[in-house]
């Protein structure tokens, strides 16, 4: 069993509403729901959210909407409270989690399940893509075993194995300069002949 977990709450100091906010003619977090339901790998996906315009996105694909507890959406809230928050509320026990965070709209599948067949054809505990040829993880796409995660794992910590994702697709939209860098990668990608 191998479950997508959005993570998108409301809040957001820089870029206030940006999970729900327009990039490239859909919502962000639409981005994220939308290349999960394309993997050849993921059998669910979650989003958790404490924000009732996400959670009517999330419905709108079909995919389970998970409403997030106030306390684990502040600021200062751990995202692996609200992983694990998420996936209880789905009954999953087992398996593999698979990140996905909205503020990586120009993540493709193609990064999602090459993240996920490394994991699976290493054997390892957890992995996670980062922007070629740099040393932390991009944030587009984090997979770990339920039970590392669950032990106390962190994709923060050293050694982590780490899978090269395209630069070009490892925008992060942490303000509104990343915002509008990432749309127009977006409207890019939807130019004919454009190859990325």
């Amino acid at each position: 069993m191998i479950t997508a977990v959005i993570l998108a709450r409301k809040g957001s100091k820089r870029v206030p509403g940006k999970n729900k906010m327009e990039i490239g003619g859909r919502p962000m977090v639409a981005w994220a729901i939308i290349e999960a339901l394309k993997s050849a790998y993921i059998d669910e996906t979650a989003v958790s959210s404490d924000d009732e315009d996400v959670l009517a996105i999330a419905n709108d694909y079909s995919v389970k909407a998970v409403r997030r507890p106030p306390y684990l959406a502040t600021d200062d809230a751990s995202p692996y409270d609200g992983i694990i928050d998420a996936l209880n509320n789905i009954n999953v026990s087992e398996g593999h989690v698979v990140l996905l965070q909205p503020t990586s709209p120009c993540r493709i599948v193609d990064d999602i399940d090459h993240c996920i067949r490394t994991c699976l054809d290493f054997n390892l505990n957890a992995a996670a893509t980062a922007a070629a040829g740099n040393a932390v993880p991009n944030g587009a796409v984090y997979v770990s075993t339920l039970a590392w995660l669950l032990g106390g794992g962190s994709w923060d910590e050293n050694g982590l194995h780490l899978v090269p994702m395209p630069l070009s697709r490892s925008q992060d939209v942490d303000t509104l300069e990343d915002f509008k860098m990432a749309e127009a990668a977006l409207f890019e990608r939807a130019l004919p002949g454009y190859i990325g």
